[in-house]
């Protein structure tokens, strides 16, 4: 089943306009043929001291098509064209789920891609959860301490917050392999083993956290493709003599 993430930045007046558009995006994407789910995504800065702030110039398409055809279809609509109008930068990407940590987002669970992903091969991270106001205030000042870690990470490509409304806390990374992703979540991070437990226990009404395996992509994020470079990367890593850091 065929994903597709779109980051697009603006101008001032691009994504002023774009924040009127919003719930027609939404409501239009339901109508095209083949159309799962989807949604227009805030993004925000991991790195302030808070642990996140909005970052109003970028906006993020996540959306899932019954195959590729319908996706193909979808990139040609008038629903994408109204994402994109006035941005200066585009970055997009074709994905494939290749494993669900848990739970499901709006109601969707992934269809597995059978083809098993490689250890050594990049991947994209998508984490959703919904936080009990109460908690808020906890969970940002330890996921900071999770972001600050990631930061100092050498497998780590590229990092936002994304939010479909106003009380998700979510993220996506991109990473040079799967073994980074799996050797920082289970192993390196002592913040993350930390803040997982009370998260999925007692801080968190959902959460939703999947791989995904990049087929394609084009276009740049911050003047870069990230999925590019973690594949620049991950061959530089398989390299005789390299070695994993």
């Amino acid at each position: 089943m065929p994903v597709s993430i779109v980051l697009a930045s603006y101008p001032p007046r691009g994504w002023a306009r774009l924040v009127t558009r919003i719930s027609r995006i939404n409501k239009d994407i339901r109508g095209v043929p083949g159309f799962v789910e989807g949604r227009v995504f805030g993004t925000g800065n991991l790195r302030p001291p808070i642990g996140g702030a909005p970052v109003f110039r970028r906006w993020a398409l996540f959306t899932v098509f019954e195959s590729d055809e319908a996706l193909k279809e979808f990139e040609q609509s008038h629903s994408m064209e109204m994402f994109t109008d006035r941005a200066r930068e585009v970055w997009r990407a074709s994905l494939r789920p290749t494993r669900v940590g848990r739970g499901t987002w709006r109601g969707w669970r992934p269809e597995v891609d059978p083809i098993p992903h490689d250890d050594a091969e990049p991947v994209l991270s998508m984490t959703y959860s919904r936080v009990r106001t109460r908690y808020v205030p906890s969970f940002l000042m330890n996921n900071k301490r999770v972001v600050d870690e990631q930061t100092d990470d050498d497998g780590l490509i590229a990092q936002l917050g994304i939010a479909d409304d106003f009380t998700a806390t979510s993220t996506l990374s991109i990473w040079r392999s799967q073994a980074d992703l799996v050797d920082f979540a289970y192993r390196k991070s002592p913040a993350h083993k930390a803040v997982i437990k009370p998260s999925l226990t007692k801080w968190q009404t959902q959460n939703f956290s999947a791989r995904f395996r990049m087929v394609e992509s084009s276009g740049t994020w911050d003047g870069r493709d990230p999925a590019a470079a973690a594949r620049l990367a991950a061959e530089e890593l398989r390299r005789p003599g390299t070695h994993h850091s």
